[in-house]
């Protein structure tokens, strides 16, 4: 072969192989940029990390009064002069308002004598009570032998009558009779039947209604304006005579028990607390009205320079009280004055309201927080305009309220509906805190030193419960870790076990990020 046939031999073998080499390069770059990660989809990581951690409980609270001072004004009181506006703070022993009481002696001679008044009623009924039960007892045996009589006087009287037109008197009439006598159909059939007879409509009614009052009335001043048989004018004379011996009865049952004199009792001493009352508010309007404590003036309801007029309002007497409703009001058992004494002595207006520190905040948590706070426990609380301030948990509900729901509770996994109300004192407050406005409560629940951390958007959940995917900057993948948290203050958690202190783990983990899979990491 010769030299040129050499050469040209040569030549090929080295091309051949560049051609090789360069196939070999291009399929491994074509391989290395189909399987290379896109960078667009680079996962960012951030390592396990040791730290203090606090878990505090971020609630709503309602913020409410714990002591009102109220100053009651007389009648006829000159306001002098008035220190305070609505609004305005003020310290224990500022004078709020002054007085010129000169003119309220007639106030105070008016309480005198209604506590006398009531002590006289109470003496009285005492002295004319102790025969109630005799007297009693021969009601009772008229009452029964009257019935029989109407039962035989009312099967002669024909039950046929005209139709009574039906009023708002006619039907007050029939319900008061019902009530008087204990039943419904002889209380109808008689109001109808005298009614539907009577020459004079407005004056029977009158009378009826003095009956049924318990006023005295003739019972023949009502039959004599009836246009009845015989036997029925006996029969309606019986049956209003019934309805006179039933509401007797009815007092007589209670002088002789406790229960009226019980009433008279509490007359005399709502009468007499009234009289101390007024003048204990003599006493302050003297003195002029100072605060008790520091607090924040809520209402005035009295003008500088003018006299204070009371509403005109008629107070009556125990004595002035309708019959049937004292007697429909009380029974023998019972003790609860409080709707007559209301109307006895319907109290004084106040003529200034102030809010006095400290105030509260109260708040609902759910049964998954509840276990987790104690009294006495601080709390920091902010107001609506921002302004921070020291408290403390002063109460807990022992038991749960079914209807109420917070926004904690609606958070909390698993939580009910039902909830455990609490109180907050609010430590040195001052007008940014508004009653009746809400405020923001943080509760520091628990903490820990040194502790492992990771960011809480690591954090994944399945049905095995809580994990993080740990890095492998080896194999570049990750692998899906499960791990037990602790505490959480919002932006980390507290971990227990699972991972370790400098591991790296995916940062905000994708959804569909899966075990095992390789990753290009930021």
């Amino acid at each position: 072969m010769n030299r040129n046939a050499q050469r040209l031999t040569k030549r090929k073998r080295i091309t051949l192989s560049v051609s090789a080499i360069a196939i070999v390069v291009a399929a491994g770059l074509l391989i290395f940029f189909a399987t290379r990660p896109d960078e667009s989809s680079a996962i960012a990581l951030t390592e396990v990390i040791t730290g203090d951690i606090t878990e505090t409980l971020e609630i709503s609270g309602t913020v409410n009064s714990e002591n009102q001072g109220t100053f009651e004004v007389l009648d006829g009181t000159l306001v002098r002069k008035i220190n305070v506006r609505v609004g305005d703070q003020v310290k224990k022993g500022d004078i709020l308002a002054e007085f010129d009481t000169s003119s309220v002696a007639d106030v105070v001679s008016e309480k005198r004598q209604a506590y006398s008044q009531a002590l006289d009623a109470y003496n009285s009924y005492i002295s004319t009570s102790s025969d109630a039960s005799e007297k009693l007892s021969k009601i009772t045996n008229q009452v029964t032998v009257l019935e029989k009589e109407i039962e035989e006087l009312s099967k002669k009287v024909e039950e046929s009558k005209k139709q009574v037109e039906q009023n708002s008197d006619v039907t007050n009439l029939k319900d008061k009779f019902a009530e008087i006598l204990g039943d419904n159909k002889m209380a109808a059939d008689l109001i109808d039947r005298i009614l539907a007879s009577s020459s004079d409509f407005s004056k029977t009614i009158k009378l009826l209604q003095d009956i049924a009052n318990g006023i005295s009335t003739q019972i023949s001043s009502i039959t004599s304006l009836l246009s009845v048989s015989e036997e029925e004018s006996q029969l309606i004379s019986a049956q209003l005579e019934l309805a006179q011996l039933k509401l007797q009865q009815g007092l007589l049952k209670l002088q002789s028990g406790t229960t009226l004199e019980a009433l008279y009792l509490s007359v005399v001493e709502s009468a007499k607390t009234e009289l101390d009352n007024t003048l204990i508010a003599v006493e302050q309007l003297n003195k002029g009205w100072i605060a008790e404590k520091d607090g924040i003036v809520r209402e005035i309801n009295i003008v500088e320079g003018e006299y204070y007029t009371k509403p005109e309002a008629s107070t009556p007497s125990i004595d002035d009280m309708d019959l049937t409703s004292l007697l429909s009001s009380l029974s023998e058992d019972s003790t609860d004055f409080s709707g007559i004494i209301s109307q006895l002595f319907p109290g004084r207006p106040s003529g200034m309201v102030v809010e006095y520190y400290p105030l509260s905040a109260t708040f609902t948590v759910s049964k998954n927080d509840i276990f987790k706070i104690a009294l006495e426990q601080p709390v920091e609380i902010t107001a609506a305009s921002g302004e921070k301030f020291t408290g403390y948990i002063s109460y807990i509900n022992p038991v749960a309220t079914d209807s109420s729901i917070s926004i904690n509770s609606l958070l909390s996994v698993g939580a009910s509906s039902g909830g455990i109300d609490g109180k907050v004192i609010i430590e040195n407050p001052n007008k940014n805190v508004i009653i009746g406005l809400d405020v923001d409560l943080s509760i520091e629940l628990e903490s820990a030193e040194n502790t492992l951390l990771v960011p809480v958007e690591s954090i994944q959940y399945g049905e095995d419960g809580a994990y993080v995917f740990i890095y492998d900057s080896g194999k570049k993948r990750v692998k899906k870790t499960a791990v037990k948290t602790g505490l959480f203050d919002g932006s980390y958690y507290q971990i227990v076990s699972g991972c370790k202190k400098g591991d790296t783990i995916v940062k905000a983990p994708a959804q569909d990020l899966e075990d095992g899979q390789k990753i290009l990491a930021k």
